[in-house]
């Protein structure tokens, strides 16, 4: 499992965090195949030789694409993996940290002998290895399948990234995760999360804007169902959709201030101007998959890691078969 790991990360104005970020991917050894570091039109130039401070093992791996114009998390992502020649990819943020090297190990392990699990799902930890106090990719203590992951903690193979065509650059961010592990359960590979804490994810206030994630927050949850939903259900699903919309922008104070209204606005104006390479776009899920994600929001069906440690790679356990039902 030598080399197989190409680190993603996003950075503008966060220099002190993603120094902090390379620097602990150290800890992955001779696991790490390359590190690429998308600099993302910061505002503020960053420093020559910034990462002087990283370890040489990493920063011999480490290359910076650089774009002039800031671009979203989707196609940042999606700019990276097209470029990364791992086997593996690990999605961090660049205030996220690796804490230690055996979870790592464990996905990697997984990934390479079950051919039908595409994604390992990390917890959000905090630095002294305790679970974040904010949502989680599963709210259990045993591995399990689950809905999705998130990309400040995550391993994906990458032939799964590109069968399935990476993230949707549409959605920008806010719930892209979601809507790559929907295409890719549907795809035939399921998405499993790991609770031990390796990675940590302190979320930094940073060249964060809260106010635009709410628009977002509200807005994909519709460009979702425009992208997946059959027909009869979107037909049914939409109109309510929009009003629970406006009904999370209307209370999610904390972010918006109150001024919820020309958010919903910005949104709608959004979804009009958009909807038709939405529609060019759309691929409707199969119905199973939608049952079982609706499933899996309340069902955490557990899987036995020791079962794959001790499969052959070209030998599925029959755990697997969850993806299939």
């Amino acid at each position: 499992m030598a080399h197989e790991i190409s680190a993603l990360i996003i950075c503008s104005d966060r220099l002190e965090e993603v120094t902090r970020c390379l620097a602990s991917l150290s800890k992955l050894g001779d696991q790490l195949h390359e590190v690429l570091l998308l600099k993302n039109a910061p505002k503020q130039p960053w420093r020559d030789n910034c990462f002087d401070s990283v370890p040489a093992g990493v920063r011999n791996r480490l290359q910076i694409i650089s774009t002039d114009k800031q671009v979203f998390p989707t196609t940042g992502r999606n700019m990276l993996a097209a470029q990364a020649t791992g086997s593996v990819y690990l999605f961090l943020d660049d205030d996220s940290l690796v804490l230690e090297r055996k979870g790592i190990e464990d996905g990697l392990h997984i990934l390479k002998n079950e051919p039908t699990i595409g994604s390992i799902a990390y917890p959000q930890s905090t630095e002294d290895g305790k679970l974040g106090p904010y949502m989680q990719p599963a709210p259990v203590e045993h591995p399990c399948f689950t809905c999705g992951f998130m990309t400040c903690a995550a391993l994906t193979r990458a032939d799964v990234y590109h069968q399935i065509g990476g993230f949707q650059d549409l959605l920008q961010m806010a719930h892209e995760e979601n809507e790559f592990c929907k295409r890719q359960w549907d795809a035939g590979f399921a998405v499993l999360y790991l609770p031990e804490r390796c990675i940590c994810h302190n979320p930094s206030p940073n060249a964060r804007n809260s106010r635009q994630r709410a628009k977002l927050n509200a807005r994909n949850i519709w460009y979702q169902a425009v992208l997946h939903e059959p027909i009869w259900m979107l037909t049914l699903s939409f109109t309510p959709r929009v009003l629970q919309g406006a009904r999370y922008l209307r209370q999610a104070n904390d972010w918006t201030d109150g001024d919820w209204q020309p958010l919903l606005k910005e949104a709608l104006a959004d979804l009009c101007r958009d909807l038709p390479l939405l529609w060019k776009a759309r691929k409707p899920l199969k119905l199973r998959t939608i049952r079982r994600w609706q499933h899996m929001k309340k069902h955490f069906p557990p899987f036995n890691t020791t079962s794959a440690k001790s499969s052959p790679s070209n030998s599925p356990s029959t755990l697997i078969e969850y993806a299939h039902c």
